[in-house]
């Protein structure tokens, strides 16, 4: 009789893994080894793909031969993502009195739709144009800006009021009349005419509604 012992006690000889990189996720290609006894061997991980965690995360692959022998190696997983939002192009708002422009949004390639902050506090009410910076922040380290004129431009005159004639017998001071004006709201009246008036006969005033903005 003869004892033949096969016991296998060589490890599978484990890969040097490359580093795999990625901007938003990762799915490296599964590596093998290669064993003296069973040949090809493939890798296998505990480690879930895609990896979307941005950083470095090691994955440890093994190698079993199905002899009692296990080898690992060790893939470093690095996610970085160096690409900023896809700013839109912003188009002119404009108004005559206020304007609060819709917030903004950007596309980002990792993480989606991103929506606009800014600093400037709406509604915009100066006259004329307001340039306002609007950022998309990516959470990734990557910020985007676009700017939007918002334009303020008052084109309606005050609504003149219908004014009653106002008698007497020897002198009359009218009593001050007043406008509504859409942006400006109530402006009171202007003359260049002296009260009281006493000269008899009919005068005609003319009151004046300025509201500031270029409009009489």
């Amino acid at each position: 009789v003869q004892n033949i012992i096969i016991d296998d006690v060589t490890p599978p000889t484990a890969p040097i893994l490359a580093d795999a990189t990625g901007e938003c996720a990762a799915t490296p290609a599964v590596p093998t080894a290669l064993d003296t006894c069973t040949g090809v061997i493939t890798g296998s991980t505990s480690t879930i793909f895609p990896i979307t965690t941005q950083g470095t995360t090691v994955v440890t692959w093994s190698f079993d031969d199905g002899n009692g022998n296990i080898a690992t190696a060790v893939q470093n997983i690095i996610i970085d993502d160096v690409t900023p939002p896809v700013v839109p192009v912003l188009a002119d708002v404009t108004g005559e009195c206020s304007v609060s422009p819709a917030v903004p949004t950007a596309l980002d390639a990792c993480t989606g739709v991103i929506t606009g902050t800014t600093s400037t506090i709406f509604p915009i009410t100066t006259q004329g144009t307001t340039v306002v910076t609007w950022s998309f922040a990516d959470g990734n380290g990557n910020i985007a800006t676009a700017v939007q004129n918002v334009i303020i431009d008052d084109l309606t005159p005050p609504t003149a009021p219908v004014l009653a004639n106002v008698t007497g017998e020897c002198s009359v001071s009218p009593p001050i009349p007043i406008a509504l004006d859409d942006c400006v709201g109530i402006i009171t009246g202007s003359t260049s005419t002296i009260f009281p008036i006493t000269t008899q006969g009919t005068t005609v005033v003319t009151w004046s509604f300025d509201d500031g903005n270029g409009n009489i």
